[in-house]
């Protein structure tokens, strides 16, 4: 065993009370840090597997929105109501997908929120006030997943269903969360079965739209991660419909000069003078036989109040194996980007939205608690080192006196902080691995949405990985060898007759 090493072990045990003090600080840090990223890693894992394996796949697709960011919820934006938008070229953008190597399956989707209403005639404003039929003002809430029913429940297999069927191709109809439904039911105040229809209002930038549709099916998730109960499937042609997703939205209006020509200020005479209605053919050909033709063309009408059927929001893909997202993300941008294509890939984070970005904002006050925690730590081991080398001046001085060199000194106190730390944050990223399997076995439950999301599931299930585990020991062996620097350079100023004389 090297000098240096034995003389630290000796010193430690000399001053047991100090040193005492100094471990168990460090091993509280250690307990900490490893104890708090067991909670993230948890959470961050729960909602990731939640979203990859019921909703987002490994890799999403959505078009651009000047107004911020887009995920499944929609878009992030200061009013709440901007519109999601619809893919471009969805045709091309999904060849050029399941063209890549690294895929596995993909498929479209979109998706709304809606209100449960007690008729077309009710007036939701009134009954969103609450009142005393209203015993659960939160059942009427929907969010409905618009879905391709050809090829969705093979890319996403993640519901067992209760009643009824799911969504077939071609099919309208609802299928239903089987506990919200119940909720549903005591809200309207008779029971609903399979077969039944809700009449629904779709909640959406381009107004509201009342749509009654068959319950065909309810379903439970077949995982424990944090779904909402709200969720419903819904088929694409009434979401469609209910979102404002209609033909007529989304034509591109191409005006002649001739057609504009009546908006000129210098036209203001032939535009309000006279008549209307001018019988006599103009130069135009404008006369009012024409005009009765098109007024009883009601195509671009019918076309307004249609389903667009090529209209999609979302892409969804699932990749061969999960390390394949990021590179399959990567090489779809630059393809988008060099083949002009108004769409962007992301990851889960970005299609989760709300969701995805409160693991990192529970992981910021995780690690804004962590740096205030590490200073006041090293604070007071500080203070602590500096009692301690103070009373070891006189030790220091008859050291230096017989000839060691301050580098020596210099590294004699460095072991004994890199001891210290070593021993004691190990002991405490043990005890912390302890902790962990006893909440596990006592699976506390999550018992509202918010700590569902929190906690990565329905139960509190942290686990620690190795890397954390070693960062845990490796952070306070920094905040152990940072502590020591000031005493002893403090220490190493006297000078050793000076030092000798304190003994």
């Amino acid at each position: 065993m090297p000098v240096t090493l034995r003389m630290a072990l000796r010193n430690i045990f000399e001053h047991k009370a100090k040193s005492l003090i100094i471990g168990i600080l460090l091993a509280l840090g250690a307990f900490i840090l490893v104890l708090g990223n067991s909670f993230i890693d948890a959470s961050q894992a729960g909602i990731k597997s939640t979203f990859t394996d019921n909703y987002t796949g490994d890799v999403f697709i959505s078009g651009f929105s000047e107004d911020g960011s887009v995920s499944l919820f929609g878009v992030t934006s200061p009013g709440g109501l901007s519109p999601t938008p619809v893919i471009p070229d969805y045709d091309k953008v999904l060849a050029t997908v399941k063209a890549s190597p690294l895929v596995d399956k993909a498929t479209g989707m979109a998706t709304g929120f809606a209100l449960v209403t007690k008729g077309e005639d009710a007036d939701i404003r009134s009954e969103s006030q609450g009142g005393s039929a209203d015993t659960d003002p939160g059942a009427r809430f929907l969010f409905l997943f618009g879905v391709d029913a050809k090829d969705y429940w093979s890319v996403f297999n993640s519901v067992d269903l209760t009643a009824g069927s799911l969504l077939q191709p071609g099919q309208t109809g609802l299928v239903l969360y089987d506990k919200h439904m119940e909720k549903i039911a005591t809200w309207l105040g008779h029971p609903l079965k399979i077969g039944d229809s809700l009449v629904i209002q779709g909640i959406s930038s381009s107004g509201f739209k009342i749509r009654s549709v068959p319950i065909v099916g309810t379903y439970h998730q077949k995982g424990e991660g944090a779904a909402p109960e709200q969720m419903a499937f819904i088929d694409i042609d009434t979401l469609r419909v209910m979102v404002g997703m209609t033909v007529g939205a989304g034509d591109d209006k191409n005006l002649t000069a001739s057609s504009t020509a009546m908006l000129s200020v210098d036209n203001t005479d032939s535009l309000f003078g006279g008549d209307l209605l001018d019988t006599a053919p103009s130069e135009s050909g404008f006369n009012e036989q024409k005009l009765v033709a098109q007024l009883a063309d009601t195509t671009a009408r019918e076309r307004a109040n249609t389903a667009d059927s090529g209209s999609w929001q979302f892409i969804v893909i699932k990749t061969k194996r999960a390390s394949d997202a990021k590179p399959l993300i990567a090489s779809l941008n630059s393809t988008f980007q060099k083949e002009g294509m108004k769409v962007e890939a992301g990851d889960w984070q970005k299609a989760a939205g709300p969701y995805g970005q409160s693991v990192d904002v529970v992981r910021i006050v995780f690690v804004i608690a962590i740096v205030i925690l590490s200073i006041v730590a090293i604070i007071i081991i500080m203070n602590t080192f500096v009692i301690s080398v103070i009373e070891r001046t006189g030790e220091i001085g008859t050291m230096r006196a017989i000839g060691a060199e301050k580098s020596f000194i210099r590294k004699l106190f460095a072991v004994e902080a890199s001891v210290l730390s070593l021993v004691f944050s190990t002991l405490g990223a043990l005890l912390a691995l302890g902790a962990v399997q006893i909440l596990r076995a006592m699976k506390i439950a999550a018992g509202n949405p918010f700590f569902e999301v929190l906690f990565g599931g329905k139960y509190l299930s942290p686990f620690v990985t190795l890397p954390n585990f070693l960062t845990g020991i490796a952070a306070m062996l920094a905040v152990g060898y940072l502590a020591h620097l000031y005493p002893v350079s403090v220490a190493l100023k006297i000078q050793p007759v000076r030092a000798m004389q304190n003994e």
